[in-house]
């Protein structure tokens, strides 16, 4: 007789195959890809007014939102270790057709069995619970492969070596769905800044430096709770002046100190109770017109 679990299990919503930034917190939040990437394409001082200079911005923005971040929303955002953990204490097999003469608890009845028990587990919890994530990466990883090709080697250099980060992110969080603000940072700002650049025009070190700083500023919002997070994400603006100053541009370097003035005059507000989430909504305006500056400084 079949086993099947004792309750149903519940289908998590869907926002179709690719769910473009599924972790939405408010605009911003929403629009940093596309800004990062923007800022590249300004850093790199390459972006034609022409036809061509459009589509391929347009191109460039599919691949940064509907590739790399559809990507990163399945793949850091599911929740795999849950699934993974109910596996090893599942019970409820599906009937498999066993072979003639296959005598019980043989080694073949154990593998018969053992599929059934797989094939319960995916229909039941892994496919209602993580089905759409795995549509969302076949669909994104064929989306940023095309886009890549189109947009030329570098970027599909870049496009792999966002693919790997996006994976290491998800398993630095060990499957659990959560991933380190940092990772978001990495894969929201760092990856499409150098994106942007690298569709038009030879990556630089200051530009690359740059995307590192200003991802990190972004990234270090969110751990400003902590005295160590106050630090880096500070430092990393003021790092960032700094870096534009030995690029001999000091007025762009005055503008990001300047800017990180407002940010840094919040942090009290912080060690009074408010929340990182408050810290972040108050100050990424700011942050957003820093990186604007610096790009266009280069």
């Amino acid at each position: 007789m079949d086993k099947s679990p004792h309750s149903a299990h519940p289908r998590p919503a869907s926002a179709g195959l690719i769910r473009l930034q599924a972790q939405l917190v408010d605009l911003t939040t929403w629009v940093c890809p596309t800004w990062a990437a923007l800022c590249g394409v300004v850093a790199s001082g390459g972006f034609t007014w022409r036809g061509e200079g459009w589509s391929r911005l347009a191109l460039l923005i599919l691949l940064v939102d509907g590739g790399w971040g559809t990507l990163w929303a399945a793949l850091g955002s599911t929740n795999w270790a849950a699934a993974l953990h109910q596996w090893r204490t599942w019970e409820f097999g599906e009937r498999t057709p066993k072979p003639p003469y296959t005598l019980r608890d043989s080694p073949g009845d154990r593998v018969i069995s053992w599929i059934g028990l797989f094939r319960a587990w995916w229909r039941h919890l892994f496919w209602l619970d993580c089905g759409p994530a795995v549509l969302s990466i076949i669909i994104a990883l064929l989306v940023t492969a095309l886009l890549g090709v189109l947009l030329g080697q570098e970027m599909l250099l870049l496009s792999m070596a966002a693919a790997a980060a996006i994976q290491a992110g998800a398993i630095a969080s060990r499957g659990s769905g959560a991933a380190a603000p940092e990772w978001n940072a990495l894969l929201g700002i760092t990856f499409p800044w150098l994106a942007g650049h690298v569709a038009f025009g030879p990556l630089t070190l200051g530009s690359s430096a740059l995307a590192l700083l200003l991802g990190l500023a972004w990234g270090t919002a969110w751990r400003v709770e902590s005295p160590r997070g106050r630090i880096l994400a500070g430092g990393a603006q003021l790092l960032a002046a700094a870096l534009l100053a030995a690029l001999e541009q000091p007025l762009a370097a005055g503008c990001l100190a300047l800017l990180s003035v407002p940010q840094l005059a919040l942090l009290p507000w912080i060690e009074r109770g408010q929340p990182a989430g408050w810290y972040v909504r108050y100050t990424r305006s700011w942050l957003m017109a820093a990186m604007l500056i610096a790009a266009w400084a280069l």
